[in-house]
């Protein structure tokens, strides 16, 4: 028997002036919708379990027996959550997604452009980070790949540093 759960705590991190993620708005009802049901991020664990169980096109089972099943399913794969700094009444969690995993779902691996061209259509989202796994999925098998949500810049981009420079 294990011991008693802990609580996890939540990081106060600087989040920026706008705390929503900039998402193409069809991706942002899906995940408020699935992060309404999810567990709190006070459980990392069942929380995880349950996003690779509920995909954010929907309920599995009603996916199932859909007339025109797609063959695609988007998944979390990672996200953080964190409190603003600043005083926001009420002050709520901010949860953000950093990965996805598009499960080609109880198939073979297929290609890259099938997964781009998924992404593009679905969620509206640059394939550039896609990236194809070759271990099996969660549970119901399949292949997949793993897309990385990249914040978009609020300015230009850093200057790298001159070698042999001192940080």
């Amino acid at each position: 028997m294990s011991g008693p759960a802990r609580a996890v705590p939540i990081p106060r991190q600087p989040v920026a002036s706008d705390p929503e993620q900039h998402l193409p708005l069809h991706l942002r009802q899906q995940l408020d919708q699935l992060l309404e049901r999810a567990p709190s991020h006070l459980f990392p664990r069942a929380r995880h379990l349950y996003f690779l169980k509920y995909p954010l096109e929907g309920d599995p089972r009603t996916l199932d027996s859909a007339p025109l099943a797609e063959r695609f399913r988007t998944f979390v794969l990672r996200d953080t959550t964190c409190l603003p700094t600043a005083d926001v009444e009420p002050q709520q969690a901010i949860t953000r997604i950093n990965e996805l995993a598009l499960v080609h779902w109880q198939a073979p691996q297929t290609n890259l452009e099938d997964y781009a061209s998924y992404i593009c259509r679905c969620w509206l989202l640059d394939p550039a980070d896609l990236e194809i796994c070759e271990e099996p999925w969660f549970r119901e098998g399949g292949a997949w790949a793993r897309l990385v949500i990249t914040p978009r810049a609020a300015g230009s981009a850093p200057v790298p540093a001159a070698p042999g420079s001192t940080p």
